[in-house]
């Protein structure tokens, strides 16, 4: 199991314009393909294809919304099964910071890989959530 914090980056718009966004039909990434999607309470878990060290992978995540604070995300299904993180927003007036913490796991690889590998997808997601909310504004 590997120990990840990333924080430091920085969404362009204010808190509640990230909730309404994860809530809404503009919530997509380009880099993933969503195979199923279902709504539980206040969990979305996903099923989706998505590429993980290079190589097209169905995974399935679950997402807890802990609305203002963050979400839990846990890994079900996949290369990462058994990965566990909490993504939280910073409110920073019209910017929001955001912070992931977690521990996660992939069987056969390195911890430098699992590093990469989680840190790839995580600047992936950023960079097309972050598009996506100035799109929003």
């Amino acid at each position: 199991m590997v120990y990840i914090l990333d924080e430091g980056s920085v969404f362009d718009a204010p808190l509640d314009l990230i909730w309404k966004y994860l809530q809404s039909q503009e919530h997509r990434h380009e880099s993933i393909k969503v195979l199923n999607r279902e709504v539980v309470g206040n969990s979305v878990i996903l099923t989706s294809e998505r590429t993980v060290m290079g190589k097209t992978a169905t995974v399935k995540v679950k997402n807890t919304l802990y609305p203002p604070f963050g979400m839990v995300q846990e890994h079900l299904e996949g290369p990462m099964q058994g990965s566990k993180a909490f993504v939280y927003y910073i409110p920073k007036g019209d910017e929001t910071g955001i912070t992931i913490v977690g521990e996660y796991v992939m069987s056969g690889v390195s911890e430098q890989q699992i590093r990469e590998a989680v840190n790839w997808q995580a600047q992936r997601s950023f960079d097309e959530d972050n598009a996506n909310l100035r799109a929003m504004k």
